[in-house]
């Protein structure tokens, strides 16, 4: 938590699934360890595991400040995938979903959007979503600084190097940024959206949510 961080409810809780993504699209997956933590810090603030059908609740101890932070998913056999909130949190949310995948199915996804990912490098999946989490937003172009290869999902629901935009899932890759700290922005949708930054770490899996 940071001394910049907007008031919060004393206990925010979060609720959301873990699904293992794959070519013919997502399934929930169980046994799931889900970590917040405060950014910059080793130790998270509360922890639990994703129950058979992947859902999971999460209860944090805010002490009235909110908290910029992430939630971490780990499993293995799977890549390590962190997921930023749209800003700091505040309040309760829902639908909070970690998406977890294999360095296969990784690998294949950067060659079917012609990602060129290197190792070394950081990657963001970005969900483009209204502000109740239960839509996605179509026509959307997504930037971020410093830079990396953009893609969307291709009508087969896939990764594809030819969109210019998000579908109605409201998904968007960034490929190859350089690890660290990324802005991310977008726009369109007939929306304005909050820009914010995450923390993309070499060779895993970094996602966030952009909400008007």
């Amino acid at each position: 938590m940071t001394i910049d961080s907007p008031p919060a409810a004393q206990m925010v809780t979060v609720t959301g699934t873990t699904s293992e993504i794959g070519l013919s699209g997502r399934a929930p997956i169980g046994g799931v360890t889900v970590a917040a933590y405060s950014e910059g810090a080793t130790t998270p603030v509360a922890m639990t595991t994703s129950a058979a059908d992947g859902t999971y609740t999460l209860t944090i101890e805010t002490n009235g400040t909110a908290l910029d932070g992430y939630l971490k998913g780990t499993l293995s056999g799977k890549k390590d995938t962190y997921l930023y909130p749209a800003g700091p949190l505040a309040a309760d949310i829902s639908g909070a979903t970690i998406l977890m995948l294999t360095q296969q199915t990784f690998e294949l996804a950067s060659t079917l959007a012609q990602g060129g990912q290197t190792p070394g490098m950081g990657f963001i999946g970005v969900q483009v979503y209204n502000t109740e989490m239960t839509m996605g937003i179509a026509d959307v172009t997504l930037s971020s600084q410093p830079g990396g290869t953009v893609r969307y999902n291709g009508s087969n629901g896939l990764p594809s190097s030819t969109g210019t935009m998000t579908l109605a899932d409201g998904l968007g890759y960034i490929f190859n940024v350089p690890a660290g700290m990324v802005t991310l922005s977008a726009t369109g949708g007939g929306m304005t959206f909050r820009s914010h930054a995450v923390n993309a770490r070499a060779d895993t899996v970094t996602t966030t949510l952009i909400q008007p």
